[in-house]
């Protein structure tokens, strides 16, 4: 006798039923855990954490933000990295935790300049968030730009910058 595709039975007590059933401190729990592991170079146990987490509560963004982090970082999954960030992004574009693992997974991949742009738009929809900005401060091994009140691409700036670090590292 073939089966058929009805006869395939989930166990309710394996998969939440509603967004209400998910454990989201669970979830939460396992992303501050992940963190330290990711801080600390152990990003096959990160990636365990954030699995786990998304195992309770498979609709947490920082779970699932950081998740793709550690594909880009551990398994070089770049584009599928991106892609779960930017499904993020889609139903919550002002997700600043998400916008900083973009900007990470981007850095990551070889794409600086892209990289930057989703720091800045971190920091931009972070609403002073000093965890967030914390964060993306550390990313940032730049400089300030020479004249503060004009942007960092122009090309005074550029060039004021070229020759600080010329004499800086004389």
């Amino acid at each position: 006798m073939g089966r058929t595709a009805t006869s395939r039975q989930f166990a309710p007590s394996k998969i939440a039923n509603k967004p209400s059933d998910y454990d989201h401190d669970y979830a939460d729990e396992q992303v501050r855990r992940a963190g330290r592991y990711l801080e600390a170079g152990r990003i096959d146990r990160a990636e365990a954490c954030l699995r786990s987490g998304l195992e309770r509560a498979p609709d947490h963004a920082e779970c699932t933000a950081y998740l793709g982090v550690c594909l880009a970082a551990g398994q070089r999954k770049y584009v599928t990295a991106e892609k779960l960030v930017k499904n993020i992004l889609a139903s919550n574009p002002y997700d600043p935790t998400a916008w900083y693992a973009l900007g990470r997974i981007n850095l990551l991949g070889g794409r600086r300049e892209q990289a930057f742009r989703n720091f800045a738009k971190a920091k931009q929809v972070s609403r002073d968030d000093a965890g967030v900005e914390k964060m993306v401060d550390q990313m940032d091994p730049r400089r300030p730009p020479v004249l503060t009140f004009l942007p960092r691409n122009n090309p005074l700036n550029v060039w004021l910058g070229r020759l600080r670090s010329h004499f800086s590292s004389e």
